[in-house]
């Protein structure tokens, strides 16, 4: 994605002890005159400014899941990377997408809660995504059809699981659409009395076939208030 040329700075709100989906920020446009105040986890609004996103999230935040998810799917698949054909779950505007194609991933597929998502994915990284799906609730048979139809191996989720996004039953639901050989990699909340680590794990557990080949605790991001927030990246593989 090239640089925009910004017209607007992002202050973050450091008001301490805000959940990850209370946080806000400031933003400032010069050549308006005015300032508006936005919920980080106000996806519409922060996908309608081209590169708000990156700037707030990925520059200020330091946040690494993107590219921690998408190295440790290479990690995992070694030679085998190159073959793989990804489902982006919670694809946003493509920030994760363009990880897994610096590491030889194909991103066929993106899908998100809301048309912003889309919309952006679209403007900001044009030709990433053949498919991009919206809706709160993924249909199943959709999803089917597209592992069928697209030779999909690879279902990838950094952030989009647990948390108030997709629930882990329905990643359950997802990841069952996939054929033998396929690599799961997602990165989930793993916050102190917030870990969304264990109902992964038994997930997986109730599926006989999947195993898990790769897991470890990471720094996800910092907080608005410099807090340093935990994820833990998996990476599992059907047999």
């Amino acid at each position: 994605m090239a640089a925009p040329q910004n017209h607007w700075t992002a202050e973050l709100d450091p008001t301490p002890n805000r959940l990850q989906n209370q946080e806000e920020f400031l933003l400032h446009r010069p050549d308006d005159g005015g300032t508006e105040r936005i919920v980080l986890h106000d996806y519409a609004s922060v996908y309608a400014v081209p590169g708000l996103y990156e700037d707030v999230v990925q520059r200020q935040l330091e946040c690494t899941s993107p590219a921690t998810v998408a190295a440790a799917l290479a990690d995992a698949a070694g030679e085998r990377v190159t073959g793989l054909r990804a489902f982006d779950l919670g694809a946003g505007n493509g920030v994760v997408g363009e990880e897994l194609t610096a590491r030889g991933v194909t991103v066929v597929v993106g899908a998100d809660g809301i048309p912003e998502a889309r919309d952006a994915a679209h403007r900001d990284r044009p030709g990433l995504y053949r498919h991009y799906l919206v809706g709160e609730r993924i249909d199943s048979d959709e999803v089917r059809r597209l592992v069928a139809d697209e030779a999909l191996n690879a279902l990838v989720a950094a952030g989009a699981v647990g948390q108030g996004h997709v629930p882990v039953d329905t990643l359950g639901e997802l990841w069952d659409a996939f054929g033998s050989g396929s690599f799961l990699a997602l990165t989930v909340s793993d916050v102190d009395g917030r870990s969304d680590v264990a109902d992964v794990e038994g997930m997986l557990a109730r599926r006989a076939t999947t195993r898990t080949v790769l897991q470890r605790r990471f720094r996800h991001r910092v907080s608005m208030a410099g807090t340093e927030l935990f994820y833990a990246v998996l990476v599992a593989v059907k047999e």
